[in-house]
């Protein structure tokens, strides 16, 4: 049988092509060089905001709150509402009308990725959710560092204000728990390859909602 440190490692360079450019992404790269206008990046508060107020957990916890790593699964609902009034606050920084934000009307390209992290969290099983979110974290994480750092650095903004991009740590703990999430599933039956689809799906996804940023930055 398939063994799950094998599969992560055999999914991660599956992913590495992907994984290189949204770490290289001309969008992240360009905040932390302070090259993007203000008012671009409003684009970026209003998609987070719409994405986070949207109470994902509660599907999560429907599904996965009896899982004995549910954490793997589950965004506590504390940190998904604090996580939005964090990007309020950051978009009111960077001069975004709070009624201009609660109307912000996204783009398909830009809400792909949630709309298919929803539909893995539905559909998906749990050593798919586990994997994805725990490979896509790493390369999310890594950019928010750089955007919070372009920030602090460019836009005159204090690290309590960028406090939304450096509260994701923590991923190697992640990593090991998903690892246990997927043997667990890999006894149970499911393909290893609906596994790596999952998470390459939520790379591509990722990529597109970079692309969305930086078609709205105008690079």
């Amino acid at each position: 049988m398939t063994d799950a440190r094998q599969l992560i490692d055999d999914t991660r360079a599956v992913l590495a092509e992907s994984d290189d450019t949204i770490r290289g992404h001309r969008f992240v790269v360009a905040v932390e060089k302070g090259e993007v206008d203000r008012t671009a990046l409003h684009a970026f508060c209003g998609y987070q905001y719409q994405m986070w107020k949207s109470n994902s957990t509660a599907v999560s916890m429907a599904r996965f709150e009896d899982h004995p790593y549910r954490d793997v699964f589950l965004t506590p609902p504390e940190v998904e509402a604090g996580a939005a009034r964090e990007i309020a606050a950051l978009a009111e920084r960077l001069g975004m009308n709070a009624a201009v934000l609660e109307r912000f009307e996204p783009s398909a390209e830009a809400f792909g990725y949630a709309a298919y992290k929803a539909w893995l969290i539905c559909f998906g099983s749990a050593a798919e959710m586990a994997c994805a979110r725990a490979l896509n974290l790493a390369a999310w994480g890594y950019n928010c560092g750089k955007i919070s750092h372009g920030l602090q650095t460019h836009y005159g903004l204090s690290s309590d204000e960028t406090h939304f991009f450096d509260g994701f740590s923590g991923l190697e703990e992640l990593e090991a728990k998903a690892a246990k999430v997927i043997d667990d599933d890999l006894r149970k039956g499911v393909e290893p390859y609906l596994i790596t689809r999952a998470a390459r799906l939520m790379q591509a996804y990722e990529i597109m909602f970079w692309d969305a940023m930086a078609r709205d930055a105008g690079l």
